[in-house]
């Protein structure tokens, strides 16, 4: 099977490299691949990138720990009171099917042009999945288990470390593997309207200076770091599924 979606993969992979050529030949202005694979690895040898890299980062990964904090907070107080659940989760989920972009200018004009309004968009974009899936976490917890710890006396934390916990860390950890794709989209897109740094104002720039073979590279640069990301949070999210088999409250 593994074997099998490599060989997918790689043929995928041939169909982009196939497409860009055909691009770049009926486009003058598109480069040829060659082109932005030589550019790109350049990014990483010459450190070029790796400031704006840096500031990038730093906004996905503040706005996303507020976001993680808070969403939890959220998701728990929504799954854990029917009562405020009705009341706020068609809310919670109205907002989360509107496009957070249209709320920039909103954050502009409270914390003005620099890193606060990109670790703000970058928060607004990652707490709504965080919310969500504690909900689905809070929700899934065995009502059993929770009245027989009750019936044992057990203290608020042992109920929360024993039964909530193990229950809850799959959906929520889920929650915070699909924010941070988010918080680092609202990171870029921060930066592409409002910045002089970072991976989306170089992606303006470089389209602004007619700098398209760069400007593809640094988009090819920020495909492979998600897919790293996504890679490692993957390993994560599986050895914690394996303790949570393992795990006997």
């Amino acid at each position: 099977m593994n074997v099998q979606v490599r060989l997918l993969q790689l043929v995928v992979l041939g169909g982009a490299y196939g497409l860009f050529v055909i691009l770049s030949q009926a486009f003058p202005f598109f480069p040829l691949p060659h082109l932005v694979l030589k550019t790109t690895f350049e990014f990483f040898f010459t450190g070029e990138i790796y400031s704006h890299l840096g500031i990038t980062l730093y906004e996905t990964l503040v706005g996303h720990g507020i976001a993680i904090l808070g969403g939890i907070a959220i998701g728990v107080l929504l799954g854990g009171s029917r009562t405020v659940g009705e009341i706020f989760e068609p809310i919670i989920l109205a907002a989360y099917s509107v496009p957070k972009i249209i709320l920039l200018p909103i954050l502009l004009m409270l914390f003005g042009v620099g890193l606060t309004t990109k670790i703000a968009n970058a928060t607004i974009h990652g707490i709504f999945p965080v919310i969500l899936n504690t909900v689905v976490g809070v929700r899934e917890v065995n009502q059993i288990l929770i009245k027989a710890a009750r019936s044992m006396r057990a203290s608020r934390w042992q109920i929360f470390s024993k039964v909530y916990f193990p229950s809850m860390v799959l959906p929520v950890f889920a929650g915070i593997r699909l924010g941070l794709g988010f918080a680092f989209l609202g990171s870029l897109l921060a930066e592409i309207f409002e910045a002089k740094v970072g991976l989306g104002f170089l992606v303006t720039h470089y389209y602004n200076t007619a700098q398209i073979s760069k400007m593809l590279a640094v988009i090819l640069f920020v495909f492979m770091l998600v897919i790293a990301i996504n890679s490692g949070m993957k390993a994560i999210e599986a050895h914690l599924s394996r303790w949570r088999g393992t795990w006997t409250p």
